[in-house]
């Protein structure tokens, strides 16, 4: 069944009753919405559609590096002096830069072993790549490699420190070739409210080059407002959504690529390495000038752990796998008490 939703693209997938019984099955993976829609006052059923518009007029702050805060703020945080320089030094440009670039995250010896697991669950059918054709979906449920990783100290301490809330990663997305996506934020896919709660982790299974479609980036787009439906035409009704919203969305951040003059930025980079970007980042995959060459590569993204996820585009709420965050709550964050 989640194979079929995965690659079915036609008409059941815009109406709206469709996704409220699918979250109803997957009740478990909205639980958190229990307290927290009360908490930012949204009245409405957990397997509601959710939207920008139930957050008209409420407020929220902002992640700390993402407001005004001193060099002095960012150093004498009680996790700064646990990472790497070159990291601290990142850390330090973040809300300037919008990502950070961890050179030799993994070693090779760890990326042969997830690359052998997913040509292992291909050839046995586990998993599959969903209707793009370039992307395989949640590939952690089935490789203990990849969880490991999505469960990693030092990106969850990282990502933490970052938004200075407890995080949890939401999905893997594995690739064999380029996605070729146009421009983007995830921030349009994998909303939050209180904005700028999420964070992607993408890292480099091999050495990619120019010729395997590349990550690129739009330098200084993370701090743009964030868009929403309301911005590019979105025609969603109470019975169904718009089937062409991604579309009319892909053609609405061209505009303010162009409008804003804003300057693209490929990344070539080494396998084991791992970039890793603000939820509002402009980002694309670029084409993929051989055709006959591989770009194996693999994200992750992670909210923060105690506010409001959905995805604005479908406006469904985001549903977690509770196995998974109850292993990063004990394994990791039992007994940190400074993060919110």
């Amino acid at each position: 069944m989640h194979r079929f939703i995965q690659r079915y693209t036609g008409f059941l997938r815009n109406i709206r009753i469709l996704h409220y019984l699918y979250n109803f099955l997957h009740q478990k993976g909205l639980k958190h919405n229990q307290h927290l829609y009360p908490f930012f006052g949204i009245n409405k059923s957990i397997y509601s559609s959710i939207s920008h518009k139930d957050f008209i007029g409420k407020k929220a702050k902002a992640p700390w590096l993402d407001a005004i805060v001193s060099e002095k703020d960012i150093q004498n945080h009680p996790e700064f002096g646990c990472f790497p320089t070159n990291i601290e030094a990142q850390l330090m440009q973040w809300k300037k830069n919008g990502f950070i670039i961890w050179e030799n995250f993994l070693d090779t010896e760890t990326v042969d072993i997830i690359n052998g697991e997913i040509d292992a669950l291909l050839e046995k059918n586990s998993v599959g790549f969903n209707y793009t054709n370039t992307k395989i979906f949640n590939a952690y449920k089935h490789a203990f490699s990849i969880r490991k990783i999505m469960k990693d100290k030092r990106l969850l301490q990282l990502f933490s420190f970052i938004l200075n809330r407890k995080v949890i990663p939401f999905q893997s997305i594995n690739f064999l070739k380029g996605s070729e996506q146009r421009a983007h934020s995830d921030a349009i896919h994998m909303t939050t409210f209180p904005q700028g709660n999420l964070l992607a982790a993408w890292f480099a299974l091999e050495d990619i080059n120019i010729d395997q479609g590349p990550l690129s980036y739009y330098i200084g787009s993370h701090t743009l407002p964030y868009i929403t439906n309301a911005d590019y035409g979105n025609s969603a009704n109470k019975w169904m959504l718009d089937g062409e919203a991604n579309e009319k969305y892909e053609k609405k951040i061209a505009q303010i690529i162009q409008e804003q003059h804003l300057q693209k930025k490929i990344i070539t980079i080494k396998k084991g390495d791992v970039f890793i970007w603000h939820a509002n980042l402009l980002h694309g995959g670029e084409p993929q000038l051989n055709k006959d060459l591989t770009r194996k590569s693999m994200v992750v993204h992670y909210f923060a752990s105690d506010v409001i996820a959905y995805h604005e585009i479908s406006e469904r709420p985001a549903i977690f796998d509770v196995e998974l965050v109850g292993e990063i709550e004990d394994d990791f964050y039992k007994g940190q008490t400074h993060l919110l």
